[in-house]
C-alpha cells in the first residue's frame, strides 16, 4: 500500500458516527433520542457506523454492565450477550438513554436504578450482571 494510502486510511474525510459527548442535542433531546436503534415488538436492531445487528429480545442472555476509567472520565458500557457472542455499547452511542430504558421495561428484574448506582465509587470497574436469562429470578 502507497504512504499516500495509508495516510488517506488515517485521515479520512468520510464522518463518524455521532457519538452522546459531541452531540448539539440538549441532554433532554438525548433521552429522547432513538440513536443508533429502531424497535420492533420483538426487538431492536443497532446501526452505528459500519455495525448493524438485529437481535430479538428473547435472544438475549445475558445483559453486563460496568464503568469503563479513561483516566479523567468514566464510561459506563453495556454487554449485550446473546449466546457465545456479545455486542458492546456506551452511554455514548446515541439512543443510549432509550436502549437502558426499553431493557428495563423488558425485563422486569433488572434493578431500576442501576445506572445511578454504577457510578459510584468513581472509577471502580463495578462490573454487575442486571440480567440473565439463566437466573430464573431475573
Amino acid at each position: 500500500m502507497a504512504f499516500k494510502d495509508i495516510l488517506k486510511k488515517i485521515f479520512r474525510d468520510t464522518p463518524r458516527g455521532e457519538r452522546n459527548y459531541d452531540s448539539i442535542k440538549s441532554f433532554e433531546e438525548q433521552q429522547l433520542d432513538l440513536g443508533a436503534f429502531t424497535y420492533t415488538d420483538n426487538g431492536f436492531t443497532l446501526t452505528y457506523e459500519d455495525f448493524t445487528k438485529t437481535l430479538r429480545w428473547s435472544e438475549i442472555t445475558e445483559l453486563n454492565v460496568y464503568k469503563k476509567d479513561l483516566m479523567t472520565i468514566d464510561e459506563i458500557r453495556m454487554e449485550i450477550v446473546y449466546g457465545d457472542k456479545q455486542i458492546e455499547i456506551s452511554e455514548e452511542l446515541p439512543g443510549w438513554y432509550q436502549f437502558v430504558s426499553r431493557t428495563k421495561e423488558i425485563f422486569p428484574s433488572i434493578p431500576k436504578q442501576w445506572d445511578f448506582e454504577i457510578i459510584q465509587p468513581p472509577f471502580a470497574t463495578n462490573y454487575k450482571t442486571i440480567y440473565s436469562s439463566a437466573d430464573k429470578s431475573t
